[in-house]
């Protein structure tokens, strides 16, 4: 009597595992067509369809698992680096009108960085809820990278913040304009680590080796 064995070895086997079998497979029963002759080809030719075909569908899976994900990380990228450079732009205006002492001439020039800092909480639900799409696509690693991406851009917010409310008052000290601009280095080094720790999970989600074999 046959004896059912769960789950079967296709299921238990790692995925690396199953492409190398695919590949050997695909040489022997190559290899082997020459030696079956025209009775056996038939058979040697279906079983290489059907290796194929797996292949195919493997590399299929993981596209439809990598697209979503490529453009849920692209899409926070873009508003990441959109509320640095507007983070940035507030911080050179600022640094300006503390340097140089506010006066008449500079009013709109801090209009525009007000502005600015406006603009940036207007934006922070759509940026919510693009960070909110990377926890969920993961992995840890880019969960990671996005937390410490976004605690370091609102210090540098926060500290923006600071240096306005001082110059509304008459100037912004010296070491809190210094403070800004160290949290802006911070920020876009978390900014890169995220892009890199994006790119990583990107290039490593299997599909260029199912398409090798």
């Amino acid at each position: 009597m046959d004896v059912l064995v769960w789950p079967p070895l296709a299921l238990r086997l790692p995925q690396a595992r199953l492409t190398a079998m695919d590949a050997g497979l695909a040489a022997v029963l190559g290899a082997a067509v020459g030696a079956v002759g025209t009775g056996g080809a038939g058979i040697v030719a279906a079983l290489l369809a059907r290796s194929q075909s797996r292949t195919q569908l493997q590399a299929e899976h993981v596209r439809l698992i990598r697209e979503p994900r490529k453009g849920t990380y692209v899409a926070y990228a873009e508003a990441a680096r959109q509320e640095h450079d507007r983070l940035v732009e507030i911080l050179t205006r600022t640094t300006v009108v503390a340097r140089q002492g506010r006066s008449e001439a500079h009013e709109s020039f801090m209009a525009v960085a007000e502005q600015l800092y406006q603009d940036s909480d207007q934006q922070a639900g759509a940026r919510k809820h693009l960070e909110a799409q990377v926890y969920i696509e993961g992995p840890s690693t880019v969960i990671g990278a996005v937390v410490r991406l976004a605690s370091s851009q609102h210090d540098f917010k926060e500290s923006a913040h600071a240096c306005l409310e001082q110059l509304r008052r008459g100037t912004c000290p010296p070491e809190l304009v210094d403070a800004m601009h160290a949290k802006r280095d911070v920020a876009y080094d978390r900014y890169l680590g995220y892009l890199y720790a994006a790119s990583a999970v990107m290039q490593a989600d299997g599909l260029n080796d199912v398409l090798r074999a």
